[in-house]
């Protein structure tokens, strides 16, 4: 399957749905599903993700949330990881299986420029190995300043995934005056919040080739329709999505009593803090806000995420 140059596309994890046909229904062309993170965490929604892509038509890739930080005998331990979990949520074989490889959730991006290029690139001979095509994602400031990206564009070549917004409100399309100019970039992830529904957005520089069979079902019989997922603005503005998840936090974390940092605060949750949340809203600054039912009735607080980096671990 084939998705041509400057074609949009979304990257989804446990924080949305498993739902992706509105994202088709806005053009987007490809998914890229989060299977997994660092030793012991593989994405619930994955599987229900990658086959509700497929469903719809699009082309279905993955990506691994690297904690491997700069340390290569790490990294493939996590490549085969990585690799077992893709096989066991449906990702096939000669889809793109990215690195993520970001300052947050225990990865250290600060550890040597050479070392860290070393070990992506351990991680990267993993999967290509095990029959996946590799991507590394990153932020532009990481990849000119933290790792020696040419080493590793030498040996995969047009393989960056590259992150930069322009805002963190709301944008439908690609503004290239944003653009993060540098050599081998194969995407652009340009908005986290793609018309307004909280998702990452892409944007192809190159054609993107999965080698993948189709997996598409051939069926007489529709699949019944599912629920809506359940949206409301409180009054501060924000707009709410219902989900029910775990979060755990991966340092000290203020619970508040409201949605703001001005909200009073109830406690500090220290590292390791096993949060149940409901629902969800990404305020202006782009904090992500979990939303805790308590036995009082009454609902607590907490930011679970800035922009593109988690405060701790989703479940």
């Amino acid at each position: 399957m084939t998705v041509a140059k400057r074609s949009y596309g979304v990257d989804v994890s446990s924080f949305q749905g498993t739902d992706l046909s509105k994202y088709v229904n806005l053009d987007a062309k490809y998914a890229f599903v989060k299977v997994s993170e660092g030793l012991d965490y593989r994405n619930p929604k994955a599987q229900a993700q990658i086959k509700s892509a497929t469903d719809n038509g699009m082309m279905v890739s993955g990506y691994h949330y690297a904690r491997f930080s700069a340390n290569s005998g790490l990294a493939v331990q996590e490549g085969h990881y990585a690799v077992n979990s893709a096989v066991a949520v449906g990702l096939p074989k000669g889809s793109y299986l990215a690195c993520d490889w970001e300052t947050g959730s225990g990865n250290v991006t600060n550890q040597g420029y050479e070392a860290s290029a070393d070990a992506i690139l351990a991680f990267l001979d993993v999967i290509v190995e095990a029959g996946y095509k590799p991507l590394l994602y990153s932020g532009k400031s990481l990849l000119t300043n933290n790792v020696n990206a040419k080493k590793i564009t030498a040996k995969y070549g047009t393989c960056l995934w590259v992150a930069s917004y322009k805002t963190m409100n709301r944008q439908d399309t690609a503004d290239f005056g944003y653009f993060p100019s540098m050599d081998n970039i194969a995407i652009w992830q340009f908005s986290s919040n793609w018309y307004g529904l909280n998702v990452d957005a892409n944007i192809t520089l190159i054609d993107l080739k999965s080698d993948a069979p189709s997996l598409k079902p051939q069926s007489s019989n529709p699949a019944p329709a599912k629920p809506t997922a359940k949206t409301w603005t409180d009054v501060q503005g924000m707009t709410w999505h219902e989900e029910k998840g775990t979060f755990i936090t991966g340092g000290a974390i203020n619970l508040r009593w409201g949605a703001t940092t001005q909200s009073t605060i109830i406690a500090q949750l220290p590292a390791g803090s096993v949060v149940k949340y409901n629902a969800w809203s990404r305020d202006g600054a782009g904090r992500v806000w979990l939303q805790q039912p308590r036995p009082s009735g009454k609902n607590a607080y907490l930011v679970g995420r800035v922009g593109n980096e988690a405060w701790g671990t989703f479940k």
